[in-house]
């Protein structure tokens, strides 16, 4: 499982998760989605079976880690409008962030009530991996959002099986399905990239301090993308970055619509038919990938941007 890299100008071999290497000269911005580069030597993308043509997606790559520090949070500020845009923004609720590159000990994270839909990278804080206390910024942030997110990035570190970035909001159809007290059926496609990934964890009241984040965090473990709060929502995780947790928040929503609305149809004496074992995986192998998901929010992202109008730079 490959991360966000980084390059450096002088040359380099590829080196190991949170260490700087060389971008390749076949690596070009995309004139379909710019902030998604394209490259020319297609074995080298993860897409390269499931993407036709003279060029390939690749994860971007960074001059300086102050340069992937100012990429993660404007994608920070961008998820937080996308979040908006999908009418997931609910009053004050809702909390998400990215762990800063430089200070991976540290992350960023809105501040309570300001508007998703009005977020600048400008307007996040900074906390603290070990306990949650803000060491950048002065607006307050919930605290729950401190405890449970400190408590993750603390417990599952940084590569591959670690975490990177996490997106908690309270969706209308993750709420209603978390209250059934059990996660997905296979019943779609798109269900199958959680297949033994998701997680139900009983609902522990308001969460204020770190045990609570401390139980999450246990439950959530090596491998689930999503943990399914009962009585609650879902929190995501990006192993790779704010991207791919974004788009497993979305597209976890858009399934327990698609589970709530086969439960309501079905009959008393109707057979629910399920995706085969095969099938399964294979589609998981395709569409559950940290990279996958990371650029299965580009589209998002290009919106966005547009209706930004570089406002979320600021």
């Amino acid at each position: 499982m490959s991360t966000l890299s980084s390059s450096q100008t002088t040359s380099a071999p590829p080196a190991s998760h949170g260490t700087l290497k060389l971008r390749p000269p076949t690596v070009q911005p995309s004139p379909a989605t710019p902030g998604f580069p394209i490259t020319t030597n297609l074995q080298s993308s993860p897409f390269y079976d499931v993407q036709t043509g003279r060029s390939r997606v690749v994860l971007p790559t960074f001059a300086s880690l102050e340069d992937e520090r100012k990429y993660r949070k404007e994608h920070l500020a961008l998820v937080f409008r996308i979040l908006h845009r999908f009418k997931l923004a609910e009053g004050i609720a809702g909390h998400c962030s990215v762990r800063d590159p430089i200070e991976p000990n540290t992350f960023w994270v809105n501040p309570q009530g300001k508007s998703f839909a009005l977020m600048k990278q400008s307007d996040l804080v900074r906390c603290s991996v070990e306990d949650g206390r803000m060491v950048e910024g002065t607006a307050p942030t919930d605290a729950s959002a401190s405890s449970i997110h400190s408590q993750l990035y603390k417990s599952l570190g940084r590569g591959p099986e670690g975490v990177e970035a996490l997106v908690h909001v309270h969706g209308p159809y993750t709420k209603a399905f978390s209250s059934l007290g059990r996660t997905l059926d296979m019943i779609s496609q798109d269900a199958c990239a959680y297949h033994n990934e998701q997680v139900l964890v009983s609902f522990g009241g308001a969460v204020f301090d770190n045990k609570e984040g401390e139980r999450i965090a246990q439950a959530a473990g090596a491998k689930n993308k999503v943990v399914l709060l009962q009585n609650h929502g879902a929190l995501s995780l990006g192993r790779l970055s704010i991207d791919e947790a974004a788009w497993w928040q979305i597209n976890y929503e858009m399934c327990c619509q698609a589970q709530l609305l086969a439960d309501a149809a079905r009959r008393p004496d109707d057979r629910v038919v399920e995706a085969g074992p095969e099938e399964i995986e294979s589609t998981k192998r395709e569409m559950g990938t940290p990279e996958m998901g990371w650029f299965s929010l580009a589209a998002y992202i290009e919106e966005e941007e547009y209706h930004s109008g570089g406002r979320h730079k600021l």
